[in-house]
């Protein structure tokens, strides 16, 4: 059994999680970073070409912050957004000095385009380098299982496994814990979305964190329709997996000038879905043709991939720019993260995403190490309880990722909503739980796949919660039964919880505490307002209103909060069907997947 400290563990070895490591090694704090994978080789980064904000300050940066909050729907805030391309704009040219050449035959070109594009390999592993020049302890294949906390609560490091080392158990005793394990993809073989499956989420939640902007989960992309068994065995490998279409077309040949929204429609409506050889380099082109898939006009069939949290929005709530989480002791970064401060909304366009990673980064290293630094390393910690740890299992993960996924990677469940599917969708997932909670486990390599089928499941849970609390369409939401935006919404929904799922909505301002002006974090100010929390039985309760705000005073008040009603049985009717909206629900479209069922695929 391994076991180390450190003033400061980071879990995930991307983009955010190696800023943030480099940020609290340069903060004088001595740091182990731990990566699911290898750090610098895996998750969607190191597929294909990732781009970064850099702009100046100046009226293009004004005038780029006023888009940014528009296209978000309004639920952005123009100082995050500002602090993010500051942060940004000072990082990349340090990324320069560093010795990353990026893209292209002049030196400088970094310092004169408003995005700068590098290439996902090689920007990783420079990071990984600058990594071991700071003196951070990098152990790969080191996959996280549980927090460890102290008798107070306070986050103070971590436990896992060694895949590669028989699966002993690792612990890592540290001062403050940064999660940058990347968003959830729930498995639907995206490029490099294989690591992640909510693993950071749901530790996180158990350790008391809360979370933020979950219904803004439905981004999807479009991916070469290989068969799931190839997707499973290439994710990692194939260059056609991580390829941008430029031209999209359908069964007749027409052109789909919206790659997002005409295209989904058309798969959705049964029609298949193209993109022609001639528009992707020539090694992505030989690469799938040797896999079967051009036909004999030279063009390439296309399916929708769900890409969940890590191309949408939501994630784990920060309570100010120190990216501290609402949980003593403990950092977020990256994508496990709400990025509502700077994408609303909206998936991340235009370099927002990396740079999100990037400046989050930063400032949760920093901020951890300051924290780490004044408390010291915890001579005791004991872990978190959680879900799907027991030795002996009684419940196939396989057959709780089948479920999940037949909940969230169609089309007809995730891109389009509405109460009816919501409420199905609930009933089951819910009726899954207490079997996955009490009785997924195992040992080894069962105990890994026992937890990543906890952690699917808890994050669709509080996606279709939140989904079927925001009862309007904004940004990549869309609610068939509330095609339209409402000036209620623009709030953020707030959420947590295991066997009960809770939604509350948050109209307060975004905090905007910097990271210098907090010596420990331990004074994050509790932003809860409990008289507006919704428990699941509650969203299940007022689901079919026009507004969840429409019963919900404004000002704090005392409310009683209704009973829960009691854990469905997994098998039986959602226990939803005795609350039918109060209006008609409008035809959903049809389902794109044969059958409207995703195929598991292989754990």
């Amino acid at each position: 059994m391994a076991d180390l400290e450190a003033e400061v563990l980071v879990l995930g070895g991307g983009p955010a999680g190696a800023w943030a490591a480099v940020s609290a090694a340069t903060s004088g704090a001595r740091v182990i970073l731990v990566d699911k994978a290898r750090c610098g080789s895996s998750g969607p980064t190191a597929f294909g070409m990732t781009a970064l904000w850099n702009m100046p300050p100046g009226p293009d940066r004004d005038d780029a912050v006023r888009r940014a909050c528009a296209h978000g729907g309004d639920l952005g805030d123009p100082m995050w957004i500002d602090m993010v391309l500051d942060e940004t704009y000072r990082r990349i040219d340090e990324l320069a000095r560093w010795g990353y050449r990026f893209p292209g035959t002049d030196r400088n070109a970094h310092r004169k385009s408003s995005r700068v594009c590098v290439d996902g390999a090689s920007y990783l592993r420079r990071m990984r380098r600058r990594l071991r020049e700071a003196g951070v302890r990098i152990l790969d294949h080191h996959p996280a299982l549980q927090l460890l906390t102290d008798a107070d609560g306070v986050v103070s490091g971590a436990t896992g496994l060694q895949p590669h080392n028989r699966y002993l158990p690792w612990t890592v005793r540290a001062g403050a814990v940064v999660v940058a394990t990347g968003g959830c993809a729930f498995l639907s073989g995206g490029p490099g979305t294989d690591v992640d499956t909510g693993d950071g989420l749901l530790l996180a939640v158990e350790a008391g964190a809360e979370l933020s902007g979950m219904e803004f989960s439905s981004a999807y992309g479009l991916a070469p329709a290989l068969s799931l068994p190839t997707v499973a065995r290439h994710s990692s490998s194939a260059p056609g997996l991580a390829a941008h279409f430029p031209t999209v077309y359908d069964e007749s040949g027409a052109d789909l000038a919206d790659l997002g929204t005409d295209a989904f429609a058309a798969l959705a409506a049964g029609r298949r879905v193209y993109a022609a050889v001639e528009d992707l380099p020539e090694v992505v082109g030989i690469w799938l043709s040797r896999q079967g898939v051009v036909d004999r006009s030279r063009r390439i069939p296309l399916r929708a991939v769900l890409e969940g949290t890590v191309r949408g929005t939501g994630g784990l709530h920060i309570t100010g720019t120190d990216c501290a989480t609402t949980v003593s002791g403990l950092y977020g970064a990256g994508d496990v993260t709400t990025r509502e401060a700077i994408t609303g909304a909206v998936s991340g366009f235009g370099g927002q995403g990396g740079a999100w990673a990037l400046a989050s980064g930063v400032w949760a290293g920093a901020s951890a190490a300051r924290f780490a630094v004044a408390r010291g390393i915890p001579r005791a910690a004991n872990p978190v309880p959680g879900a799907g740890l027991h030795d002996r299992p009684r419940v196939d993960p396989r057959a709780v990722v089948g479920l999940v996924q037949e909940h969230t990677l169609p089309l007809r469940r995730s891109y389009w909503r509405s109460a009816g599917s919501l409420r199905d969708s609930i009933g089951e997932l819910d009726g899954m739980w207490p079997g996955a909670e009490f009785d997924l486990g195992g040992r080894g390599a069962g105990r890994l796949r026992a937890r990543q089928a906890a952690a699917l499941l808890a994050v669709a849970r509080w996606t279709k919660y939140s989904a079927l609390a925001r009862t309007e369409t904004r940004g990549m939401h869309r609610r068939t039964d509330h095609p339209g935006p409402d000036a209620d919404w623009r709030v953020r929904l707030m959420s947590g919880g295991l066997d009960e799922v809770w939604v509350r909505p948050e109209t307060r301002p975004w905090s905007r505490v910097g990271a210098g002006e907090r010596s420990t974090g331990a004074e994050s100010p509790d932003t809860r307002d409990d008289s507006d929390q919704l428990t699941a039985a509650d969203v299940r309760r007022i689901a079919g209103q026009e507004s969840v705000l429409a019963v919900l005073p404004r000002e704090p008040v005392d409310v009683q909060v209704a009973e829960p009603s009691a854990r469905p049985l997994a098998g039986q009717e959602s226990v939803l069907a005795a609350h039918p909206p109060a209006r008609p629900v409008a035809e959903e479209p049809a389902d794109g997947h044969r059958g409207g069922v995703a195929d598991p695929l292989p754990l």
